[in-house]
């Protein structure tokens, strides 16, 4: 039987944006939770992650970074179908340049130190520090905001007050990589980022076995309480042991599924067929990363021309695309993002459209360097279809169909080395300003998201006014213009937004409430 949710979440930093789309983690209600029913006699899951780049929750880079700190570390809110929910905060008011949290009282850290408002402001200055550099600062915050928290022990709350307005803040707030570091994290930083900070953790999870590249082994911590107040009824219990075995392909996983050797594991769209309701075995799919193109438009690129550009999304089909990049699976955006996300306009009028003949008259003999991440399909098929579409309306096209951490690499790091990606972006705040981000300001070797070095005063304009904006409506309007002015200019051309399928066991399940990329709750249910 297939389970499937949508996604409607809120924005990543650019950097972490480009995760790994692997791994998964468990949190939420337990038998003492109203939300849980039931007992089991099983108590351990088996999944799979991909490697974790460390497990300082500040410095969350890729996917498996993420939901590993999910594990650890209790932010202050959480996402839930409908809405956010309360983590370590019970309780929030908040305007475009501030929020008051007031806490629960019977929150722990690891070693019995009690989370007060002291020790949530104290990871949360690190946290805003820029000698931190974390890569979701911007995200969470705004880009290039000034931030102050004040913490009011006696009335158990925490204020954050921004220099300038970020409408996003509390729900930056839910994302894994805020997650609340205590007093023994934050003494020893370098053991918190190797996983040995002995009392750090806020969560629910303690990590007691670690072979890099291999294996992570985490045992739930028998006193924790705080677990989050979810609206939607999640069925089963919580692990006491979370075991993550990296491994090294769908098709494997899979594999170690159907032997019994892992209850839960990520496989790709072709591998449905195996799953969904085979020998007791359930799929559950849910919305997750956005794929759209991205030109390189630095001078002297054969794409600082806006009509080689647009010749490009004339060449490509989009629904051919998805077919073979999600097998049908995914759902065909218009605004880089799945049509839950707040601000999205669904409508295809300001698309460009397809029109083969016109795009062969401009790509004719032109030389294109194309490289994506193999995630983009099974095998990186996404990016061979781009490769072949392009080639048939006859540009000669190099394709480089490459790991993710080369492909970052690249992108990020090798401007000179590229032409056209299929970006992948996780949109882990859920707003429209994540995809927009990596189109305006300074490009990122000068400190900024600006991937293509991209010069479109219109989309700057916009994005400034609705990053500014003090209403749901204005700030909706200012980005829908953005967005249209991307478009419109052919700097980026929206593709699918494509699922994360998990394979299941009978007895286990999967939810991503809300369109939580950063926080799948895994269960046991029988």
């Amino acid at each position: 039987m297939r389970q499937t949710r949508t996604r409607a979440v809120p924005v990543t930093a650019a950097v972490a944006m480009t995760a790994v789309l692997a791994g998964c983690t468990t949190t939420g209600s337990t038998s003492e939770d109203p939300g849980t029913g039931g007992a089991a006699a099983v108590t351990k899951i088996r999944t799979t992650i991909d490697v974790p780049a460390g497990f300082d929750p500040a410095k969350a880079l890729s996917l498996p970074d993420y939901l590993l700190a999910r594990d650890g570390y209790d932010t202050l809110v959480r996402k839930d179908d409908g809405g956010l929910v309360g983590g370590l905060a019970t309780k929030w008011r908040n305007t475009p340049t501030s929020a008051t949290f007031t806490l629960r009282t019977d929150a722990t850290c690891a070693d019995g130190t009690p989370i007060t408002p002291t020790v949530v402001k104290a990871s949360l200055d690190r946290y805003a520090d820029p000698k931190t550099a974390a890569p979701d600062l911007p995200t969470v915050f705004g880009p290039g905001n000034t931030v102050r928290v004040t913490a009011d022990d006696a009335a158990h709350t925490v204020k954050i007050t921004l220099a300038r307005p970020w409408g996003d803040m509390v729900t930056g707030l839910s994302i894994a990589s805020t997650g609340i570091v205590c007093p023994a994290g934050l003494k020893d930083l370098k053991a918190l980022a190797a996983g040995r900070a002995t009392g750090s953790q806020s969560g629910p999870y303690l990590l007691q076995r670690s072979q890099p590249g291999v294996s992570y082994s985490y045992t739930l911590r028998p006193e924790y309480k705080a677990w989050p107040a979810w609206r939607t009824r999640i069925p089963g219990k919580a692990a006491t042991t979370l075991e993550y075995l990296v491994s090294p392909d769908p098709t494997a996983t899979g594999n170690l599924v159907t032997s019994g050797q892992l209850d839960i594991g990520k496989i790709d769209a072709s591998g449905i067929p195996r799953f969904d309701g085979v020998g007791g075995h359930t799929v559950s799919v849910s919305r997750f990363s956005d794929f759209y193109l991205l030109f390189n438009e630095r001078p002297g690129t054969v794409f600082a021309d806006v009509a080689t550009r647009r010749a490009v999304a004339q060449a490509v089909d989009r629904a051919a695309f998805a077919k073979v990049a999600s097998k049908d699976t995914g759902e065909l955006s218009t605004m880089f993002v799945q049509k839950g996300i707040p601000c999205n306009d669904p409508a295809t009028s300001f698309l460009v459209p397809t029109d083969k003949a016109a795009a062969a008259a401009v790509l004719k003999g032109k030389k294109i360097r194309l490289v994506g991440p193999q995630v983009v399909g099974p095998a990186g098929a996404g990016n061979q279809y781009v490769q072949e579409a392009l080639r048939a309306a006859g540009a000669d096209v190099t394709l480089a169909n490459v790991d993710v951490g080369t492909w970052v690499g690249t992108v990020f790091g090798k401007p000179d080395a590229w032409d056209l990606t299929v970006f992948a972006d996780l949109n882990f705040l859920g707003s429209l300003a994540n995809p927009l981000g990596h189109f305006v300001g300074p490009t990122v070797s000068a400190g900024g998201g600006n991937l293509g070095a991209v010069r479109n005063p219109a989309v700057n304009k916009a994005f400034a006014r609705g990053a500014a904006a003090t209403t749901d409506q204005a700030r909706c309007a200012a980005y829908r213009t953005a967005a249209k002015a991307l478009i419109s200019q052919a700097d980026a051309v929206p593709l699918v937004n494509d699922p994360f399928i998990y394979a299941l066991r009978k007895g286990f399940s999967a939810q991503m409430l809300g369109g939580s990329l950063d926080d799948p709750i895994l269960r046991i249910t029988g």
